[in-house]
């Protein structure tokens, strides 16, 4: 018997429980007061529940059951023992985790989080062991037979979430000419909202879309809850208990990388004899000294010492100088205090709160609720620095006059509520472009604030505001399609530089086996990223020949002209594409080359984008559309390395796609990239690339009980949560 003919019978063996009958909206009838988890045919968790603490149960068991090796791993990550399962490859995030002492923080400061919420992780971490506890076939060797608690729970979430400002302030010690050692991940996201006015259905729309890795700590988890107070839809990360990113019944929440300055690298000055001091107003300090000791798989565990300054953990020391890193969530544990506000806001106002907290990290944050409002804070944690520094860059930290002066308050950042355009967009994108003519411009923030060149513009930005800027009445359908959009913004100028390149020296070429056939291809696409589209595919090649003849920096002119910043999305002109011969005669060769390389590859010109392109897992693909790179969709997505067989498959981008209109009750779609499930022998272990991703199809989250009735696959009492 196959592994999923024993799931489909356990699952009908589910579903036949006693108390409940398959008519019944779920959590009413004999589930009425019990903690039930259900799921529908994606796999997918509903949680229903009389109490949060029961539902937080229920999400911690859910997750536990779904991703029982990926929730340790990220406890362990937050331990800073990752090295633990992935050898040598984890001791460089693991040293960045124990310099910052994540989990100790947490332990000594823990009196700072409100007991209510202490409560919620408390039936949260129940919830994970129970499962554990009921499956230890499920439990990793290298767990070592630990209990996951409120305080690992607590010290993964700042791990996710001040990654990024950690990140910063690696950013600006490379900045000054050091290499940090630490590779930063590629990080990205969309996101856009509608008012009631440009929604052809009377209410706000928001779109969250966050371009993250499909694997390893940002793999999110997808669920739906009704427990009490505690009512919504999104997505999270295993071993967080709260949504990180949807709606509950009243607003949604969507962020994208970007915000304020919330790190610096300070340089100190050593002491010679004893470089285990350092130089501050005048007299020498010694620097609290502690020993990292990092288990590595098949290997004895490494001690390192760390050396900690005033400032902050010292990352580097170089020619008689220490460089400290101090971010602005050092000392802070709070950090489910912000998510909670926005789990139980009212309304946007509740967002507002979270943000005040100065626990949110450094993002954009766009919010829509059902009360017809949109929202825009470009928020973190950001200290107020003292004028006349660079702190892009290391600053003297052997004086107290570089010293933070306190925090700025939420009311001073970037924001915006309800703007007269009606929409606004922010993908990765600088303020002043969020909107055609928008108010946000940089000469009313410090810099370190609005922290971006102005006029900072993308395609996925400048595409977004093509599209909203001229729909006036968003319908759902339409919204639904822009999700997904498919279009390479710009890309028609660089078709117009190979038609005048083919004009300029095409005849040296025309003779040539693909050329003219190729040429007559890509000079009709239309510039969508289909899996279809044969065109799509000739246009990477020959940027990828272009890219392959030419540097980074000679590339960076013709770029400039062709690509022009992208202006033309808020009505600015773009500049002329005054192309030299010699450049119009590498853009014509550079064609020629690439069609002779889709002809080595494939054996043939007329290859469709979703032959090379694929999303999937393990030994099963599917072909797929959108890009990165020279190919930057809306939809976005990131490929790992050409496989011997030349096929590209997804890695990163998109990872939860929701769109949220905020009707009563609010209605919602979203996919994940693959499947819900890491059980190679469930069903849901990567049906959605197959049937939702691979198509670019948004699947109804079933949020209500009256819409997840005739969908649900299997249900569970769990008897063990908290009343």
């Amino acid at each position: 018997m196959t592994k999923q003919w024993i799931w489909i019978i356990a699952a009908t063996l589910s579903l036949c429980g006693l108390g409940w009958a398959q008519d019944t909206l779920p959590g009413a009838g004999g589930d009425t007061g019990k903690a039930v988890l259900y799921r529908d045919t994606w796999g997918i968790a509903h949680i229903y529940a009389p109490t949060v603490e029961s539902g937080v149960y229920a999400m911690g068991w859910a997750q536990a059951e779904d991703r029982p090796e990926e929730l340790l791993k990220n406890i362990m990550r937050a331990l800073g023992e990752s090295s633990a399962f992935d050898g040598a490859a984890g001791i460089q995030a693991d040293m960045v985790v124990q310099l910052y002492d994540l989990y100790g923080t947490v332990k000594r400061k823990a009196d700072e989080l409100r007991p209510e919420l202490w409560g919620y992780m408390r039936a949260y971490v129940k919830g994970v062991n129970d499962f554990y506890a009921a499956h230890p076939e499920d439990v990793p060797e290298w767990w070592k037979g630990r209990q996951v608690d409120e305080y690992m729970a607590t010290a993964f979430g700042r791990l996710f979430l001040y990654s990024w400002s950690i990140d910063d302030a690696f950013g600006d010690l490379q900045a000054g000419g050091i290499k940090p050692g630490y590779d930063a991940p590629q990080r990205g996201s969309n996101q856009w909202s509608v008012s009631p006015a440009r929604s052809a259905v009377g209410a706000p729309m928001l779109y969250i879309d966050p371009h993250l890795s499909w694997w390893g700590s940002s793999r999110f988890w997808a669920f739906r809850i009704h427990a009490g107070a505690l009512q919504g839809s999104g997505v999270t990360l295993p071993g967080f208990p709260y949504i990180g990113l949807g709606h509950n019944a009243n607003i949604a929440w969507a962020m994208t990388t970007g915000g304020p300055d919330t790190a610096d690298i300070y340089e100190l000055t050593l002491k010679k004899d004893d470089p285990e001091k350092y130089l501050y107003d005048g007299e020498y300090r010694a620097f609290e000294k502690r020993e990292a000791s990092i288990p590595v798989k098949g290997a004895d565990a490494l001690k390192i010492p760390l050396y900690i300054s005033h400032l902050g953990p010292v990352v580097a020391m170089r020619n008689g100088k220490a460089y400290a890193a101090a971010m602005a969530y050092t000392d802070q544990v709070r950090v489910f205090e912000a998510w909670d506000k926005l789990n139980f806001a009212k309304d946007f106002h509740g967002a507002v709160e979270a943000m005040e907290t100065q626990q949110v990290f450094p993002q954009n944050v766009m919010v829509a609720d059902t009360s017809g409002n949109i929202y825009y804070q470009r928020t973190g944690r950001v200290p107020k620095r003292p004028s006349g520094y660079d702190w892009s860059k290391p600053v003297d930290g052997s004086t107290s006059k570089t010293a933070w002066q306190g925090f700025h308050p939420s009311s001073d950042f970037v924001q915006i509520l309800n703007p007269p355009q009606g929409y606004m967009q922010n993908c990765n994108i600088s303020p002043d472009v969020m909107m055609v003519d928008s108010p946000l411009t940089p000469d009313k923030y410090p810099a370190y604030i609005f922290n971006t060149s102005p006029k900072a513009l993308n395609q996925r930005g400048a595409r977004a505001l093509q599209l909203l800027s001229k729909d006036s009445a968003v319908t759902i359908e339409k919204a639904l399609e822009y999700a997904v959009d498919t279009h390479t913004y710009g890309a028609d100028r660089w078709v117009a530089a190979l038609k005048k390149a083919d004009e300029n020296s095409g005849q040296i070429y025309r003779s040539h086996p693909g050329y003219a056939e190729g040429l007559k291809d890509l000079l009709a696409w239309d510039g969508e990223v289909r899996p279809d589209s044969t065109g799509a595919l000739k246009y990477y090649y020959w940027r990828k020949q272009i890219e392959d003849m030419y540097s980074q920096e000679d590339r960076r002119g013709p770029e400039s002209m062709m690509d022009g910043g992208y202006l033309d999305a808020i009505g600015k002109p773009l500049p002329p594409m005054d192309l030299s011969g010699e450049i119009l005669d590498a853009v014509a060769s550079a064609f020629d080359s690439a069609m002779d390389a889709l002809q080595r590859d494939y054996g043939r010109l007329n290859v469709p984008y979703g032959e090379k392109f694929r999303v999937g897992r393990d030994e099963k693909s599917w072909p797929v559309g959108g890009g990165d790179d020279s190919l930057t969709t809306l939809r976005n997505m990131s490929y790992g390395q050409e496989r011997p067989d030349h096929t590209r498959w997804g890695q990163g981008g998109q990872t939860s796609t929701q769109l949220c209109v905020m009707t009563k009750p609010v209605q919602s779609w979203m996919y994940l990239p693959v499947g819900e499930s890491d059980r190679p022998g469930s069903p849901h272990y990567r049906d959605l690339a197959e049937k939702a991703f691979s198509p670019g199809k948004l699947q109804p989250t079933w949020w209500t009980p009256e819409s997840l009735k005739g969908h649900i696959e299997t249900r569970t009492v769990l008897d063990g949560a908290p009343r």
